[in-house]
């Protein structure tokens, strides 16, 4: 609570007054006796002001016009935040900053979050500023922070000002022209299932008229044309089978790794709402199928606004990590009994990060976080750790002190048995996995301090295959014609073999299981955040430093593994893709295309 300044004035002033009294200097000493006075009747007036008035002060915020508890955002467009603090009872301090506790998933548009005022009785004070959501998957505004000094900056104080709000974000798509025409050219607004097919069919649009066969229904002829020729002639209708899309959106750890709007979690929401809304576009209906390495869960092939909406519903619950930490016990897990690292239920609990060791950027990260949230856990006239003489130097006792009260603030936040202090001061790996938890559920990404991209035990390739080939082939055995399956999948990090032995041979056969019954599968994969493909000719770039090379050696691995997966999957009969761009929703349309005129390759290609 006292800053360096209150420090050192208060060691002046002891020492003005203890000089004084020995060397019978009574001038100096009522000076230094007055100066400890006057600080501690400052003292007292911050503490009433701290303890007596700022608990009249309420909390209240706007988005976009609305102070509901619940909405729903949409990823990258932006957000207009309006907080309102308000006085219950007359109320005077003199100098507040007051910042609203945005999670890492909202990003601040020009105006910053920070106010400094002064609140005088019931004034209230309003503050505006932009944001927009970085990522699809759910926000939690838990309320504002203020931080109470005096006018001399001789006492400080953290306080939080709840005002919980939870908002689903929705992922963002954009529209996608394609070169093809997926549309009758003379139908301004086709009846659903109506395209310009090259194939015959049974549909109430002429195809072609033709010479009767032997085996042709009756119905089909032509009368009055085979009397003008001669001869019997078959009439020939387009088919009215639409052509159906079924996304496949890989959930698993290493997708769910990077920052906010850089993940390929974040990819894959784009590609597949951008997809959905194209295929709706010109009337086909598109599915969805969530899968990780722990389970499914499946959207039948649908039309509509409503089936549009209920996509990207499901795709926002698909992405959203964590829980809420705001709501003390809301989900009854216990990460002491519990393997946290692994709980990946896509019907209850978000997925948390895989283990890793307690780091002091962990520690840093969590301290931080508690510090600005939960300020009152973090007080010593609160939380106060039991006295020790061990360790010995200042700088472990200083890290046993904030261990101590982080593993305090943790058993009160979460439904930790009695003893869960004491044992998460000793059990680093335990104090590690409680940390995990604590940051993802206050809305933190899993970057750096929490796991590396590049651990084995990030990728079960194994689980994952074996899930995905699960869902493929029951999509296939209740599959009709005109099936366009897409398979949007974390594959650039998988150095294994690629016949039919390693852990790809069952997807492998199962989507020659696909393409034996004439679908189109496309496979699209999202490069780690930052990165893009080298292409060939490209001269190397100057590297100047030791980060320039990593990530030179990094864009060369994913280069090399993209030629080999790309190679592997074409010899399959399917398209490829390494990117989450137009680019990639461009291949989707164009097999679409191609599965609805029967062709094998675009017109003009080869």
């Amino acid at each position: 609570m006292l800053t360096n300044r209150a420090r050192w004035l208060i060691l002046f002033a002891v020492a003005g007054t203890v000089v004084g009294l020995l060397r019978r200097q009574e001038v100096l000493a009522l000076i230094s006796l007055s100066v400890m006075i006057w600080l501690f009747i400052e003292w007292c007036l911050f503490r009433v002001r701290l303890e007596l008035q700022f608990r009249h002060l309420a909390c209240e915020r706007t988005v976009n016009g609305s102070t509901s508890v619940t909405g729903t955002l949409w990823a990258g467009r932006p957000v207009s935040m309006s907080i309102r603090i308000v006085a219950r009872k007359a109320v005077r301090i003199p100098l507040v900053r007051f910042e609203d506790a945005l999670p890492e998933n909202m990003a601040v548009t020009g105006e910053e979050h920070v106010l400094e005022a002064s609140v005088s009785g019931n004034v209230p004070i309003r503050f505006s500023y932009k944001a927009h959501a970085r990522a699809a998957g759910q926000v939690i505004l838990p309320g504002v922070s203020a931080r109470i000094c005096d006018l001399h900056g001789l006492f400080i104080a953290r306080r939080f000002l709840p005002a919980r709000q939870s908002f689903r974000v929705l992922p963002t798509c954009v529209d996608v022209e394609t070169g093809y025409p997926t549309v009758k050219r003379f139908n301004a607004m086709p009846p659903p299932g109506i395209h310009r097919l090259q194939r015959a069919g049974m549909g109430s649009e002429l195809l072609e008229l033709r010479e009767y066969v032997p085996g042709d229904p009756p119905k089909s002829i032509a009368w009055k044309v085979s009397a003008k020729r001669g001869c019997l002639m078959t009439r020939q209708y387009e088919t009215d089978v639409p052509v159906r899309t079924l996304l496949f959106v890989d959930g698993s750890y290493g997708t769910r790794l990077g920052h906010f709007g850089q993940r390929p979690l974040d990819q894959l929401m784009f590609l597949a709402a951008t997809i959905a809304k194209s295929a709706m576009s010109v009337r086909d209906p598109a599915g969805l199928e969530l899968f990780d390495d722990a389970g499914t869960r499946s959207i039948r092939p649908g039309l509509g606004e409503r089936q549009f909406f209920r996509i990207l519903e499901e795709l926002s619950d698909f992405a959203t990590t964590g829980n809420d930490p705001f709501v003390r016990g809301v989900d009854g897990l216990n990460p002491l009994f519990h393997d946290i690292g692994h709980v990946r239920d896509l019907r209850g609990t978000r997925p948390t990060p895989p283990p890793c060791r307690l780091t002091p950027e962990l520690m840093n990260h969590a301290w931080t976080v508690c510090n600005r949230l939960w300020p009152e856990l973090m007080e010593s006239r609160v939380n106060r750790p039991p006295f020790t003489w061990f360790p010995i130097r200042p700088q472990r006792r200083a890290e046993r002190r904030r261990r101590s009260l982080l593993a305090t603030a943790l058993s009160e936040l979460y439904p930790l048995p009695v003893d869960a202090a004491i044992r998460l001061v000793h059990d680093d790996n335990l104090m590690a996995s409680c940390l995990q938890r604590l940051l993802t559920d206050a809305g933190f990404a899993w970057t750096s301090p929490l796991v590396d991209r590049r651990r084995r035990e990030l990728h079960n390739w194994h689980a994952k295959f074996e899930t995905l080939a699960i869902a493929l082939t029951r999509a296939v055995s209740v599959g009709r014609d005109n099936e366009l399956y897409v398979l949007l999948l974390d594959l650039v990090d998988f150095d294994g073999p690629l016949g039919r032995l390693g852990p790809l041979g069952r997807l492998t056969n199962a989507i020659r299981i696909a393409r034996a019954r004439h679908h189109r599968v496309v496979v699209i994969c999202p490069l780690p955040g930052g990165y893009e493909l080298l292409r060939a000719g490209d001269e190397p770039p100057e590297l100047t430093s030791m980060e320039d090379q990593i990530r030179y050696a990094e864009q060369l691995r994913l280069t090399a593994a993209a030629d080999r997966l790309k190679r592997e999957l074409r010899r399959l009969g399917a398209a490829v893709a390494f990117s989450a761009d137009r680019e990639s929703v461009r291949l989707v349309l164009t097999q679409a295309e191609l599965a609805r005129n029967g062709r094998s390759t675009a017109a003009g290609r080869r």
